[in-house]
C-alpha cells in the first residue's frame, strides 16, 4: 500500500495536532494536577497539625479538675492570717523542745501576693547543733507551709558543739484583712 502526498500531509497535520494538544492542554492539565496534589498535602499536613495540638482538649476537664484539687490541697495548707501567733507559738515550743534558747523574734513586713501573703520572722537561737538540726527537720515536716529564706550559723567557740543561728522563716497564709503583727524577745 502506498501512501500518497495527501495522505502523508493528513498523517503529519494529525501528529501536529497530537503534538500541540500535548503542549496546550495535557501539559497544563499535568501542572494543575500537581498544584492541586501539593494543596492537598499542604492542608492533610495543617489538618494533623491542628489534632495533634487538639489532642489534649479533650480531657481539659479532667485536667481542670486535678489542678482545682491541687489549689484546694495548698489552699488547706495555708492558715488564716488569724493563726499565725499559734504558728510562731509552735515554732518557738519545737525549739524549746530541742533545748535551743529562743534570742529574739520579731517579725518583719508582710508581703502580699495575688491569693496568699507571706510574713517573714527573724529569729535569733543558740545552743546544740544536734538540737538546731533537729529543730530544722521538724520544720521541714510542719503540716503549713513555710520557707527558711536566711540563716547564718556561729560556732560559739567557748563550749563544744554550741551555736548561735540567725535566721529568716516565712508563713505563707490567706490574708483576711487583718494585721496581726508582733515582736517578742526574750
Amino acid at each position: 500500500m502506498r501512501l500518497g502526498i495527501g495522505q502523508l500531509l493528513f498523517v503529519l497535520v494529525m501528529l501536529g495536532l497530537l503534538g500541540s494538544s500535548y503542549f496546550l492542554v495535557f501539559s497544563k492539565a499535568a501542572e494543575k494536577r500537581t498544584a492541586r496534589l501539593a494543596d492537598i498535602n499542604s492542608k492533610k499536613k495543617a489538618l494533623n497539625d491542628l489534632r495533634q495540638s487538639t489532642a489534649g482538649i479533650t480531657d481539659i476537664e479532667r485536667k481542670i479538675t486535678e489542678l482545682q484539687k491541687a489549689i484546694t490541697f495548698f489552699e488547706s495548707k495555708l492558715p488564716q492570717e488569724k493563726e499565725i501567733d499559734k504558728i510562731v507559738k509552735d515554732v518557738w515550743q519545737e525549739a524549746e523542745r530541742n533545748r535551743l534558747q529562743m534570742r529574739t523574734i520579731k517579725t518583719l513586713k508582710t508581703e502580699r501576693s495575688a491569693g496568699y501573703s507571706e510574713q517573714p520572722i527573724q529569729m535569733q537561737l543558740a545552743g546544740d547543733f544536734t538540737g538546731f538540726y533537729a529543730f530544722l527537720l521538724k520544720l521541714e515536716t510542719m503540716a503549713r507551709i513555710t520557707r527558711l529564706s536566711q540563716m547564718k550559723l556561729e560556732k560559739i567557740t567557748t563550749k563544744d558543739g554550741e551555736m548561735q543561728a540567725q535566721m529568716t522563716l516565712s508563713i505563707f497564709f490567706e490574708s483576711d484583712g487583718a494585721g496581726a503583727r508582733f515582736a517578742a524577745s526574750r
